[in-house]
Formats: C-alpha cells, sequence, structure tokens
C-alpha cells in the first residue's frame, strides 16, 4: 500500500514540476460575447500606437513590419453584436469596429507581453480565418515567462463557432485560460490576415498544476506520518 502511494505521490509531483508538463489551454467561443473573468484588465486599444504600446496595466503590445493598430483600410474590422460593445465602450454597438483595432498580415506578428505572468486571456476574434476552402489560419501562441511555447489556439479550433465570413457570424469573443502561467502571446496568420480588438487578461485562482503539486505535498507528508508511526 506504501510502494502504490508513493509511485501516484511521483506521478503528481511530476506533472506540477516545471518544463515536464505542457499547458492545458481551455477556450469558449461566443458571437456577442464578452470576458468571463470577472475583474479582468480591458484593453480597447484606442490610444495613440507609438512602436511598444503600454497597455491597461502590466502588459505591452509590440508592433512592427506587417502588423499594426488601424482603424480599417485594407483590413475588415471586427464586427460587433451583443454585449461586446457597451462592455468595452465601444460603438456602434451592432456593426463594424469603427475604431482602431489590430490587424496582423500574412507574415507578420503582434506580441502581447505581460511583466506579471497570466492565466487568463480574452480577445474578440475577428473575421476568423480557419483554413476553409484553402484559406488561411490564425494562430495564437502562448509562451511562458523563459520564452517556451505553451499551447496553441488556432482559428481552426474557433471556426465551428463563428464560421460567418467578415460579418456578424465571423467574429467571436474568445476567452481563454491556461493551467500554466503565460508571460505573451503572440498572434500570427499565414494568409491574408488576423484582426482583432478588446483584449482582457487577468491572473485566475491556482491553475491546476498548483493545486496537484499541493495535493502531492499533502499527501506525502500523511505518507511519511504513518511510515513513521
Amino acid at each position: 500500500m506504501q510502494k502504490y502511494l508513493s509511485i501516484s505521490i511521483a506521478s503528481i509531483l511530476a506533472l506540477s514540476a516545471p518544463g515536464i508538463a505542457k499547458a492545458q489551454l481551455s477556450f469558449t467561443a461566443t458571437i456577442g460575447g464578452v470576458p468571463t473573468v470577472s475583474g479582468a484588465t480591458l484593453e480597447n486599444f484606442n490610444e495613440p500606437s507609438p512602436s511598444i504600446l503600454t497597455l491597461s496595466g502590466a502588459a505591452s503590445l509590440e508592433t512592427g513590419p506587417s502588423f499594426g493598430i488601424i482603424d480599417g483600410g485594407l483590413y475588415v474590422p471586427p464586427f460587433f453584436s451583443g454585449s461586446t460593445a457597451a462592455y468595452f465602450g465601444e460603438s456602434p454597438a451592432n456593426g463594424y469596429d469603427n475604431s482602431q483595432f489590430v490587424a496582423v498580415a500574412d507574415g507578420g506578428s503582434a506580441r502581447l507581453s505581460f511583466t506579471t505572468p497570466q492565466n487568463y486571456f480574452g480577445i474578440l476574434w475577428g473575421t476568423v480565418d480557419g483554413g476553409a476552402g484553402g484559406g488561411g489560419i490564425n494562430y495564437l501562441t502562448f509562451y511562458d515567462n523563459e520564452n517556451n511555447v505553451i499551447g496553441t489556439i488556432s482559428g481552426a479550433d474557433i471556426f465551428p463557432f463563428a464560421p460567418g465570413g467578415t460579418a456578424v457570424n465571423g467574429t467571436a469573443y474568445v476567452n481563454i485560460t491556461s493551467t500554466v502561467a503565460f508571460s505573451k502571446v503572440v498572434a500570427t496568420s499565414t494568409q491574408p490576415s488576423f484582426e482583432f480588438d478588446d483584449v482582457a487578461y487577468a491572473q485566475v485562482p491556482e491553475p491546476a498544476s498548483t493545486v496537484l503539486f499541493s495535493a502531492g505535498l499533502c499527501l506525502l507528508g500523511f505518507g511519511l506520518r504513518r511510515k513513521s508511526a
């Protein structure tokens, strides 16, 4: 019995050790949705846009070639519906985003960096590109504090929830949680572009890995006490 208990504890500790387990990313995607974490920091990108944009709270957005904060032009803005615009102080309530948003062209990337690691990320994902009909795919890649990839959410994952092209059914509010804290989120697209706005981010209660680690320590202490008895 004690041998079985020791193997179980070792498994729990291995799952919680840094660099061993990949993050588990989970998401919901809702047309007209809003952030699902109360008290999250909100950003609508309506400030002036230098090469490094300091966002609300402890975050920054790095601009570069094939990427920028724009207000239309060659890119199709995300489409507001439901409660999204009101939640972020945007307009119109229903229709194309008429304020600034982020657009990433094929070959470019938008890099959101956080000085404090986060576990929750929300994004208004416009004109979702999921590879249908041979088209391009949008990607969000999450990195830990040591620049290791901990997980990816693609437009192909989101497309079943928002398959309607450039109008109302093509934009979804996506809420993503990670079991491993992330310090950077990078948006890319194979073609033609990735448009988004109205992000939210937050630290959430203990990730599952931390809970497992604590449980492992408790079980280890219990096993040692039984052995000494």
